[in-house]
């Protein structure tokens, strides 16, 4: 039997762009080395947003959430995504199937009008469903803390293989420890490898800046030692002026 795994996190607007590219494959590299670019074009879209991740998600925000009267801070998370990998064991035809149904089991749990981006990924070693979705409660209000709880991760535990085992996966729930992560070690650490990506553009810049302060850092060192080898010629010819002086 085949061990049912997800994991869930939120983030906030600056996090969208880089999730949109990376999910929907719109950058030219990848620091995610597992990444088969010519399978890409195999990768299963339920859902893509109208124009970016970033602007569809915004739209509603303001359509459902700023126009009631509702609050948007800086600190607020807009999304949480799910990530729901493909069980080895089970068979390779029937991925499309399986992720049908996690994804309309998370559209009646989380609101169908809450999803804004559905894609599987069949270019890395395991095939895994991206679901992101805005944590917008039932009375519009902007909530990650009321929508993905310790309470909404582990209905979904409990309750998602019980359907996909009547549909005929052979799948079981993992143990309750590892409901606060979603996933196993291993399956946890390859998601990390995957946000990775998300963070490339971020660290390059990173990478620049520190280099750009670097090399300004070389040259004012090199302008200070040549002060110095300036002052200290100045200072010698002071000296021997007062020498010859006496």
């Amino acid at each position: 039997m085949a061990l049912f795994s997800f994991h869930c996190q939120c983030y906030k607007k600056d996090a969208l762009r880089g999730i949109y590219r990376h999910n929907h494959r719109l950058n030219v590299t990848y620091g995610n080395k597992d990444i088969d670019n010519s399978k890409s074009a195999k990768n299963i879209v339920y859902i893509t947003p109208d124009t970016t991740l970033y602007q569809s998600c915004k739209k509603q925000i303001e359509e459902r959430v700023l126009s009631t009267g509702h609050r948007v801070t800086k600190a607020s998370n807009w999304i949480c995504e799910c990530i729901y990998t493909y069980p080895q064991g089970l068979e390779k035809d029937r991925v499309n199937e399986y992720f049908g149904l996690v994804l309309e089991y998370l559209a009646d749990k989380v609101g169908r009008n809450n999803l804004v981006s559905a894609v599987v990924h069949m270019d890395e070693a395991s095939p895994h469903l991206h679901v992101d979705f805005l944590v917008i409660t039932q009375d519009n209000r902007l909530s990650s803390k009321e929508v993905v709880n310790m309470a909404f991760i582990t209905s979904i535990h409990n309750e998602l293989p019980t359907i996909l085992q009547k549909n005929g996966f052979d799948v079981t729930r993992g143990s309750a420890e590892h409901d606060s992560a979603g996933l196993s070690a291993r399956e946890y650490k390859k998601k990390m490898q995957e946000e990775s990506a998300v963070l490339e553009g971020k660290l390059k810049e990173l990478a620049d800046n520190y280099n750009e302060l670097v090399d300004r850092y070389n040259e004012l060192l090199k302008t200070l030692k040549e002060l110095e080898r300036k002052n200290l010629k100045k200072a010698r010819e002071i000296l021997n002026h007062r020498q010859i002086s006496r």
